[in-house]
């Protein structure tokens, strides 16, 4: 990792070098800049070099120091545009164009945070209801670094957010921002979107936020990175012997690898499904092609065809008899499903073809085998199974940075600077919710906090995350804490001022680690911003279970955060309603499922040990998923799980 940082910094230098004036990476057309505060903005030019920028023709000056960077500010100006910003340093002059003031909110954490519009809406039905070109995204790319960066790479600029754009923003950021909106508040909405799937939560920590122990991975991961590359530059010559080192530019397409007929005899094979690195080709990224022969009748080829692939991890390009007949950028978990018109098959046979790009992470056919096949009037006729395969582009990546304390936010944070901000959104615990882990999170996510806080200059910033959602099997027995405890440290974490959660355990998904229903996601994140920024009078926390007295063998619950009340949650048919997931600990330790009883005019939980052994602990949706917690505030939020001890 360290010969790769160091070209990649040897790199930056050549291209500062040819340029001359830079401005900092995340300044892009399109921009959404906080308002009402002096806004920063850097970049490097030639060392001593003046520098102007100009707001509108509203103009500051500076110079830059000895190493080339520069830095002013822009005045507070509120919110609207658009503007245009105007750089220059005599020698070169760079244009910013409409570009917004408005609220900014950095969006961080894993899959679910990753997770775009368009994946919960195939059809474009959402993004269509809620596009808004004063709500816009800039992504970064997923990057990391042993030591705090200057620069950040942006796997996309600031986009507006019409309906083709924020079909890709995160689920999440975008909804969020449209309740926003709905909400009334008309100032532009940017979602500063820094996140990896996958990532634990000590990836995003800095280095002085971390004990000895955790900053020795980065050391031991550094290492085997080194090792790793050894090994599979080795693999390679093994797969393509007298063919030297791998390619590192993609010339596949140009060298026919997609055509309809190749010879194949010095390519390579391999077994499909499958990712790469079950290959031997761990941490390698770049461009993979694979080509197979299958036979059809003229039946089947006598009318149009579906191609089934299964997710493909990142992207792909996919061809029939040398036709293109699919095209995903970026879905590395959507499964591919391209038609196949009559007129590119043909009876014997045909060829498939599929170049498979990967930026980070596994890379590959990631489905079961029965997922591959194609579906024709006749039948189906599988694909799975050998496929010649070659390289178009090689490229070491970045191992499991992603789980490597510091590597995230030395690179995908750290570089932001003081950048201003309304809030921060944070979606994460996916990865840290085993046994230690769980319980350590707490701590770990009042340092996020605290340590974002201090690297923005904002003591105060608003920062709501997502409490993790109802997920696996439901339980079987009792006491089956799993995830809930976790979600125990989530809400321990807001105990800290300006924070704030949105319960989820209604909306997750047995089967589905990432949850469909981001609409909702968004809209309840939502209610703390318009509670705590913007002053509205929303029920924004879940009712929150604060105190518990014990007599015999029932319990009562008092709650906090309640709204205008509590509620029982359930279908109207149901002749008796009770609250249900709740569980007892009795007097001698042992656990037995329990009964709820709802008083709605003190808002008090009865709850009742069928068991008679008395009651020492009460556990609400104390589960990995409490499929069937139903009590919730009238205005529609779960309430918190908890678990209350008498004393």
């Amino acid at each position: 990792m360290h010969k790769l940082l160091l070209l990649k910094c040897l790199f930056l230098g050549g291209m500062l070098t040819a340029q001359d004036l830079q401005v900092f990476e995340v300044f892009t057309d399109h921009a959404v800049l906080q308002r009402d505060k002096e806004h920063p903005i850097w970049g490097w030019t030639k060392q001593n070099r003046r520098v102007s920028v100009s707001l509108d023709g509203t103009t500051v000056r500076t110079k830059a120091d000895r190493d080339g960077r520069w830095e002013t500010m822009l005045p507070a100006t509120e919110a609207g545009g658009p503007h245009t910003i105007s750089i220059s340093d005599g020698k070169q002059t760079l244009t910013l164009e409409d570009i917004y003031f408005g609220d900014v909110y950095l969006l961080s954490g894993q899959s679910n945070m990753e997770w775009r519009l368009a994946q919960s809406d195939p059809d474009s039905t959402r993004a269509g209801a809620i596009a808004d070109p004063l709500i816009r995204q800039v992504l970064i790319d997923k990057t990391s670094a042993d030591t705090p960066l200057d620069h950040i790479a942006l796997n996309e600029p600031w986009k507006p957010g019409t309906v083709d754009e924020i079909a890709d923003f995160s689920g999440v950021g975008a909804y969020f921002a449209h309740y926003l909106r709905e909400a009334g508040i008309t100032v532009p909405i940017g979602l500063l979107h820094s996140s990896w799937g996958g990532s634990r939560i000590e990836p995003w920590l800095s280095a002085d936020m971390l004990d000895t122990d955790a900053l020795a991975q980065v050391d031991s991961q550094q290492a085997e990175s080194l090792s790793t590359e050894d090994r599979v530059r080795a693999l390679y010559r093994r797969e393509f012997p007298g063919q030297g080192e791998p390619p590192t530019e993609d010339r596949g397409a140009e060298l026919g690898y997609l055509d309809d007929e190749v010879d194949v005899a010095d390519w390579a094979t391999v077994e499909l499904p499958g990712a790469w690195e079950s290959r031997g080709y761990t941490n390698v990224d770049g461009y993979f092609y694979y080509r197979r022969e299958f036979t059809l009748t003229e039946a089947q080829a006598g009318s149009g065809a579906v191609l089934y692939l299964g997710p493909i991890d990142d992207g792909d390009r996919t061809y029939v008899n040398g036709i293109q007949v699919g095209d995903t950028p970026n879905a590395y978990s959507t499964k591919r499903e391209y038609p196949v018109g009559a007129d590119v098959l043909r009876a014997g046979k045909n060829t498939l073809a599929i170049r498979v790009f990967d930026g980070g992470g596994g890379g590959g056919f990631m489905g079961a085998p029965e997922g591959m096949y194609l579906r024709t009037t006749t039948g189906d006729v599988p694909l799975n199974g050998r496929y010649a395969y070659r390289i178009g582009e090689f490229r070491i990546g970045q191992g499991s940075p992603n789980q490597v304390p510091t590597l995230l936010y030395n690179a995908m944070i750290a570089p932001l600077r003081a950048w201003p901000l309304t809030g921060v959104l944070w979606y994460q615990g996916e990865s840290n919710a085993g046994p230690g882990d769980a319980e350590a999170y707490a701590d770990y996510m009042r340092t996020l906090v605290t340590s974002w806080r201090e690297r923005f200059g904002q003591a105060e910033l608003p920062f709501y995350w997502v409490q993790l959602a109802n997920y696996e099997a439901p339980p079987s027995s009792p006491d089956e804490p799993g995830w809930a405890v976790l979600r125990a440290s989530q809400t321990a974490a807001t105990d800290l001022p300006q924070t704030g959660q949105a319960v989820i355990t209604d909306i997750g998904e047995a089967d589905d680690i990432h949850p469909k229903n981001k609409w909702e996601v968004g809209r309840r994140l939502s209610l703390h911003a318009l509670r705590d920024v913007y002053g509205q009078e929303v029920q924004a926390s879940s009712p929150v279970a604060t105190e518990i007295q014990v007599e015999g063998d029932r319990a009562y619950v008092m709650f906090s955060e309640i709204g205008t009340g509590l509620m029982i949650r359930g279908p109207q048919e149901e002749r008796y309603p009770i609250v249900k997931s709740l569980s007892v600990q009795d007097t001698e330790g042992q656990w037995h499922w329990a009964i709820g009883l709802l008083h709605t005019s003190t808002n008090r939980l009865e709850v009742i040990n069928p068991a008679g052994t008395g009651i020492q602990a009460v556990r609400y949706a104390w589960f990995s998923n409490p499929d069937d917690a139903n009590l919730f505030s009238r205005e529609g939020l779960p309430v918190t799980p908890f678990e209350l001890r008498a004393d």
